[in-house]
């Protein structure tokens, strides 16, 4: 397991919660959400850095070739943009 902290793009739920990303070239299906935790512009939370609202989500992902995934991956509120943080197959 490596830290990426590489930018994806995410569709997202009506519910906000994210439904489909893609990241290097492939696209994975969420199949569930496991978690979410928040950051906040203190700098406090898993994922937080000073200035930032940060939200984390840990998946359950299938990609594109049916390989199931657990992914971690984060929203910075401010600029609407998600990075893969962690994957793990």
């Amino acid at each position: 397991m490596s830290l990426y902290n590489e930018r994806i793009d995410v569709r997202s739920t009506t519910g906000g919660h994210p439904a489909l990303f893609a990241w290097r070239g492939h696209m994975y299906r969420v199949r569930r959400v496991i978690g979410t935790w928040n950051g906040d512009s203190q700098g406090n939370g898993p994922t937080a850095r000073p200035g930032s609202d940060v939200r984390l989500v840990r998946v359950a992902a299938e990609s594109d070739h049916g390989q199931a995934n657990i992914a971690d991956i984060s929203l910075d509120v401010a600029t609407n943009h998600w990075t893969m943080r962690r994957l793990w197959s």
